[in-house]
């Protein structure tokens, strides 16, 4: 556990040192998120000939949040993979007293850190455009519990970037895809049978629908609970987590087999 927090403290201090030195990246991705929606707040103004008032815009934003923290919390894990073997450093880090996958739990852990600050200065941009009503603590819980299933599919990709070294272009699509079917900008719900297979498929539709189900209809936690949809998604999260284990593991096995660490 000591060894835990030591490279722990190293990497938090490394990552803000790297932010730091590139400051323009952070506020790219500012600008970027801002922009985006408030381009799909004017396109939702059209398509409803104005009838998309304040409520509906915080649906957006809660939405669009939970997308733009998470799916960069997933594409990190990856990212790093990728980056270690393009320096040549990635055989070294498996020989290294801690193994690979907790040192990745320690970096994503680190990135979020990060990524939850610029997602909170993001936040608090968009209040000006926004008046949000009081918000849920439940929201913060299922954030969570969604955040689990999304490093899941990050160590799915992780694992599959030790065997294919570059899987930018893939992550990419997949990412890209989401922005539509996570419900990140409109809700799915009455979409049927397909907003239950994206539930099943990917890991933030489930949450950002019942993000949605707590601003719209004042859901509780407690109903939340009775009815089971609270213990469902914490189990499709945990679910989640378990493949991208797996499929990690099996990577980093495959890759170890064939000796191509310090290949790229």
């Amino acid at each position: 556990m000591k060894s835990f927090w030591l490279i722990f403290r190293a990497e938090l201090k490394r990552y803000y040192a790297e932010s730091w030195s590139r400051i323009g990246d952070t506020v790219s991705w500012l600008v970027y998120a801002v922009m985006m929606f408030a381009a799909i707040v004017v396109v939702l103004l059209g398509v409803t000939d104005g009838n998309f008032g304040r409520k509906e815009q915080l649906l957006v934003l809660v939405g669009w949040l939970t997308y733009m923290i998470a799916s960069d919390c997933m594409a990190e894990l990856p990212g790093m993979i990728t980056d270690e073997t393009e320096a040549g450093t990635l055989e070294q880090l498996c020989i290294t007293p801690i193994p690979l996958w907790q040192l990745l739990i320690i970096r994503s852990l680190v990135f979020f850190f990060g990524a939850g600050a610029r997602g909170l200065l993001m936040g608090v941009l968009l209040f000006f455009f926004v008046s949000p009503q009081p918000l849920s603590p439940a929201l913060l819980l299922l954030f969570f519990i969604s955040l689990i299933g999304a490093y899941g599919m990050g160590f799915l990709f992780a694992g599959l970037a030790l065997i294919l070294k570059q899987v930018s272009s893939l992550t990419g699509l997949v990412f890209s895809l989401m922005i539509f079917t996570t419900g990140a900008f409109v809700g799915l719900e009455k979409l049927g049978w397909v907003d239950s297979v994206f539930r099943i498929i990917f890991p933030l539709t489930w949450g950002i629908s019942l993000m949605r189900s707590i601003l719209t209809a004042q859901t509780s936690l407690s109903s939340l609970l009775r009815s089971g949809e609270l213990i469902g998604i914490f189990l499709h999260s945990i679910t989640y987590l378990a493949i991208g284990f797996w499929i990690f593991g099996l990577g980093y096995r495959n890759a170890r087999s064939k000796g191509s660490l310090s290949q790229y």
